[in-house]
């Protein structure tokens, strides 16, 4: 299967392949731009998906031959009266059909906290605290934060394995979608 993949980000592209392979589904996975219209921080819930989903159908529209677009994308939100860091990812095809997949959540560390929210972007912010640089390419800041033992490519293998579930072919059966296993 071809596969698009809306970033050339290393690390996002790795976490397709490992994703796909995780189900045993052979992809071939290839990078293409993100779309220019995407903010470097999306700020809620909402925007945050709306930003996979907006990565997934453009990296169908540019590639071709891919059968699935895959979008991942990580932002702010609020729950329980904290800010947390969420991937998302979102795996669209050609029927029109795109699933949603989320990551694991931390929060966000306060001494960024207000500017994450003017929507400075957190792997800048982390850049400059810790004096390392081209961290959303390596570790991530949740990377940083816990000392290697989970890292972005963690999080965001997670967030694309959780789009590709309603897509399995044992799970047809479960969402309304599948007429037939796909």
């Amino acid at each position: 299967m071809k596969v698009a993949v809306a970033s050339r980000n290393p690390n996002k592209v790795r976490a397709v392949e490992e994703a796909y392979r995780l189900f045993g589904i052979p992809a071939r996975v290839s990078s293409v731009d993100k779309p220019p219209s995407l903010p470097p921080q999306p700020v809620g819930l909402e925007a945050v998906v709306a930003g996979a989903v907006e990565r997934a159908k453009a990296a169908l529209a540019a590639a071709g031959e891919a059968e699935h677009g895959v979008g991942i994308e990580a932002g702010a939100l609020e729950a329980g009266g904290r800010h947390l860091d969420v991937t998302v990812a979102a795996v669209a095809d050609r029927g029109g059909l795109v699933t949603l997949g989320f990551g694991p959540a931390f929060q966000i560390p306060d001494v960024f906290l207000g500017d994450v929210l003017r929507g400075v972007e957190l792997g800048v912010l982390a850049e400059r605290h810790f004096g390392k640089a081209a961290v959303g390419y390596r570790e991530g800041i949740i990377g940083l934060l816990t000392r290697g033992r989970v890292t972005r490519l963690d999080l965001n293998v997670v967030a694309v394995a959780m789009a590709l579930v309603p897509r399995l072919p044992a799970n047809a059966q479960l969402y309304r979608f599948w007429k037939t296993a796909p």
